[in-house]
């Protein structure tokens, strides 16, 4: 049951949903209608301002209440930064380190992204697959 699931979304669907041209924009677009909010935090909407060139539609996604932004960053920074030196070997940035101590933060959960293959890499409790919704 998604109902009672914290639905977390990565960049890679918030980019999907609000680039046309994305391969994966029907799917991300259908996600959206399907299972809207999802949480995410803001090391998220910092890196979806780089890939989309402008700050404000992430934040729209915010005030309409598409997103939620309850992770606080500075409650988390000993995970996040464990996480950090954890996977300092592979490209994990702040954003994706912020997912993965989101889930920790949740027992069922599932993280929406496109990027299927760092989510299957990362771990939350440090031996737990992160559940994953891919195109």
């Amino acid at each position: 049951m998604l109902r009672d699931m914290v639905r977390i979304a990565d960049t890679g669907l918030l980019k999907a949903l609000l680039d046309r041209s994305d391969e994966h924009h029907q799917w991300a677009a259908e996600q959206f209608r399907m299972h809207a909010p999802f949480h995410t935090c803001e090391p998220v909407l910092d890196e979806l301002a780089f890939l989309v060139g402008d700050p404000r539609p992430g934040i729209k996604l915010a005030a309409r209440g598409d997103v939620t932004l309850e992770f606080q960053l500075a409650n988390h920074i000993v995970e996040v930064l464990e996480l950090l030196e954890k996977y300092a070997d592979r490209p994990i940035d702040l954003a994706d380190a912020c997912i993965v101590r989101m889930t920790e933060l949740h027992d069922r959960c599932k993280v929406w992204t496109t990027d299927a293959s760092d989510f299957k890499i990362f771990r939350r409790h440090r031996r737990q697959l992160i559940p994953v919704q891919v195109p």
